[in-house]
């Protein structure tokens, strides 16, 4: 285990991104990119691309909090501004509020079903 730990540390100094190149893959995240088409949009050489990709895959990670953030500002920021304009009475962005909220709330009951639920 603290081999995996060492690991872990080597391929993070690897890549040791600056804060320029992480508001860079919140941006990138945020269209819902892969982590390697954000590795290659940004252009990192193929060392630093590997480390980000592998850091991207393994939860906890900083890489993989950045892209989390970056796609749930890249979902919520549209519906932040669609709510502002159903507030102030706009019929259409009401119903396309609407239809959001329908399929978050289903998107999260489907979450949060278990396993078992899915057998008969």
């Amino acid at each position: 285990m603290d081999d995996d730990k060492k690991h872990m540390a080597q391929i993070a100094e690897t890549l040791n991104l600056v804060q320029k190149e992480e508001d860079e893959v919140a941006r990138l995240s945020a269209l819902g990119l892969s982590p390697r088409d954000i590795a290659v949009a940004m252009e990192l050489n193929p060392t630093r691309r590997a480390a980000f990709i592998a850091l991207a895959s393994i939860p906890g990670t900083e890489v993989a909090r950045l892209i989390e953030m970056g796609r749930a500002n890249g979902r919520i920021t549209p519906q932040l501004k669609l709510q502002e304009a159903a507030a102030t009475g706009n019929i259409e962005a009401i119903r396309t509020l609407d239809k959001i909220q329908r399929n978050n709330r289903y998107n999260e009951f489907i979450h949060q079903l278990d396993d078992d639920e899915f057998t008969l």
